[in-house]
């Protein structure tokens, strides 16, 4: 009997903790986050962010969204394709339940804190300048460190446990820690912004008592924190109040770094740092939906800080740090486990290429043409489908290939594969002035409704398939898909098309 699933839960706190978890879904689905056995574990997502019209977080929700959607219509249908399972908690803002335009000095009323003790309305005057205590929080912290910190420190997990948000996920917690390997909260965010440098440490700490208090023991909390990795190009116009500025990312970075160094303990089991002395550079945006900051590969390292993470070899030591090999240059050698990471990776690529522009516009040019002429240009679709014409259903036990169910899983998968593709071209050319990355060719990650069938630049270097140019294509796949034997075919009709072409997409390295 297999025993019970290991649980991961993942915590993206503010906009770049929001972009972790969306690299993180594409590493589940392409079976990277694994336990030390290899079998894929069982993921849960929470997104806690002040600014709920983020750009950020939208497109991670975006992610979640298409594959829990897709997962959901493929049910068992697949072997290898999309198998691993996501619970999304959804996302949560500190401020929850507050009027627009909310500031700092409504969540703290001087008159309330008067009347509480003496001297407590001065000190608040103290800590934060009358700009900060009427900057409307509504578009997050602002990159200001304190003002994240007084707002998240209102926070009582008790409470939360009683309604919304965290009642499910911290319920969950408590029941995976009765069975099977110790679950991982791990969280994710920046040290040198506003609400992740704020909420990563508190929300650890604040876990970390709760777990004790409710005697659940087995649980680990750890960490991606990341240091500065971008710069702004410009800076807020005069009259938007304050907002973050990359002069304070490396004070905000010292400080918590500080804190974590004398109190590192109290909030993680574990920590993984991450950043880069080549920036990335996105337009200067307060927050909102103007903040549209395209993924980075520092994400994606950052993310695989789980896949760590659920190995027993990490559990040794405190925190972990990685470098690369060349000054102008990241490689998949600088990937941690690059040889499991690199073929994943290149297989999801290489797939989605592959279904986004043929497949999918293969399957749709079926939908206008006869199928015996279909057919005769098309061998392989006699595999997967019927070829009557006289039914949308099912006949000599096979779907056919225009009725609505099979097309509704199409376009989950089209859907799917667009969001990846996205992603994957995103951080493939936001490398920084003068760095580059030999992992993808960002030109061949389009999601044009052209037709492709050259699959050998897709990916570089060592992941790259050791197969000659004019034998790379999505032809060759067709054709041994068509050359399949029964019975390594195990499922049929769209879902097993995409099934088919996920094995087929990477080819061994004897090849």
């Amino acid at each position: 009997m297999e025993g019970a699933k290991m649980n991961v839960f993942a915590i993206g706190i503010g906009g770049t903790g929001a972009k972790c978890v969306e690299s993180l879904v594409h590493l589940h689905a392409a079976g990277l986050i694994t336990d030390q056995a290899g079998k894929t574990i069982r993921l849960g997502t929470f997104l806690v962010e002040p600014d709920q019209q983020s750009t950020l977080l939208a497109r991670t929700e975006i992610a979640v969204d298409r594959y829990s959607k897709l997962r959901k219509q493929l049910g068992n249908a697949t072997e290898g394709f999309a198998v691993s399972e996501i619970d999304h908690y959804g996302s949560w803002s500190p401020l929850a339940g507050a009027k627009p335009g909310i500031s700092l000095d409504q969540v703290f009323s001087k008159p309330v804190l008067r009347n509480k003790a003496s001297g407590l309305a001065d000190l608040f005057d103290c800590l934060f300048p009358p700009e900060v205590q009427t900057a409307e929080l509504d578009v997050g912290f602002r990159g200001r460190p304190p003002i994240g910190s007084a707002v998240m420190s209102r926070i009582s997990l008790d409470e939360a446990a009683q309604s919304g948000e965290w009642k499910k996920l911290l319920a969950d917690i408590k029941t995976a820690s009765g069975s099977g390997d110790p679950p991982i909260i791990h969280l994710f965010g920046s040290v040198f912004g506003g609400t992740g440098a704020s909420g990563v440490p508190t929300l650890g700490a604040m876990l970390k008592t709760w777990l004790q208090q409710q005697n659940v023991l087995k649980v680990k909390v750890h960490a991606s924190l990341l240091l500065p990795y971008f710069d702004f190009d410009g800076q807020g116009d005069q009259g938007i109040g304050i907002h973050a500025e990359v002069g304070n990312f490396q004070l905000n970075t010292d400080a918590a770094l500080q804190y974590l160094s004398n109190n590192g303990k109290s909030c993680f089991d574990q920590v993984y740092l991450l950043g880069s002395d080549i920036k990335a550079r996105y337009d200067f945006s307060i927050g909102g939906r103007s903040q549209v900051n395209d993924a980075h590969i520092i994400e994606l390292l950052a993310t695989l800080g789980i896949r760590h993470g659920c190995s027993l070899e990490s559990t040794k030591d405190y925190a972990y740090m990685i470098s690369r090999g060349k000054e102008d240059q990241i490689d998949w050698e600088d990937v941690p486990d690059n040889g499991v990471v690199g073929t994943a990776l290149a297989q999801a690529a290489r797939f989605a290429v592959a279904w986004k522009r043929n497949y999918s516009l293969e399957i749709d040019a079926a939908q206008s043409t006869p199928l015996k002429e279909f057919t005769s240009g098309a061998p392989w679709i006699r595999k997967y489908f019927s070829i009557s014409e006289e039914s949308i259903t099912k006949s000599e036990g096979l779907p056919s290939i225009r009725s609505q169910e099979e097309l509704a899983l199409k376009q989950a998968i089209d859907g799917y594969a667009a969001t990846l593709l996205q992603w994957l071209r995103q951080f493939s050319r936001n490398t920084g002035l003068g760095f580059k990355q030999e992992l993808f060719t960002e030109e061949q990650l389009t999601n044009d409704e052209t037709y492709a069938n050259q699959l050998h630049n897709v990916v570089r270097g060592s992941a790259k398939p050791t197969l000659a140019v004019h034998a790379d294509t999505v032809d060759r796949i067709k054709i041994q898909m068509d050359k399949l034997p029964d019975p390594e075919i195990k499922f049929r009709g769209v879902a097993g098309v995409a099934d088919s072409l996920w094995k087929l997409s990477i080819q061994p390295k004897t090849s």
